[in-house]
C-alpha cells in the first residue's frame, strides 16, 4: 500500500515506524533526518494536546505548511507519516491506509 501511495503525484515519501524498526522512503535522501524530526515532533505535540484536552487516542493528524503537509496515522503498533505537497488529497491517502 505504501509503495502505491508513494507513487502518487505530489507524494514526497513516508516513514513507517514500529516498536523495534522503521522503514523510510523519501525522494530526497538528504532530508530524511529533517522529515523524521518533523514527524516525531508533530506526533508528540498532538499526543500532548490530546492528553491536555482529554481527546482520547489520536487516529490521525494533518500538519500543513506553506507548500507541504504531513499526514500522521497510527494503526495498531505502527506509526505512518506521509509527506506530500499541499495540494495532495490527504483524506484519500488516509482511507487507503485503513
Amino acid at each position: 500500500v505504501l509503495d502505491r501511495i508513494k507513487a502518487r503525484e505530489g507524494v514526497i515519501g513516508y516513514i513507517l515506524r514500529a516498536s523495534t524498526s522503521a522503514a523510510v522512503d523519501i525522494k530526497d535522501p538528504s532530508k530524511i533526518i529533517d522529515y523524521a524530526l518533523l514527524s516525531a515532533s508533530a506526533l508528540e505535540a498532538a499526543q500532548s494536546l490530546s492528553e491536555a484536552f482529554g481527546l482520547g487516542e489520536i487516529s490521525n493528524v494533518v500538519v500543513e505548511g506553506k507548500d507541504l503537509k504531513i499526514l500522521l496515522v497510527t494503526i495498531g503498533e505502527h506509526r505512518i507519516s506521509v509527506f506530500m505537497e499541499k495540494n495532495v488529497d490527504h483524506n484519500s491517502i488516509y482511507k487507503e491506509l485503513h
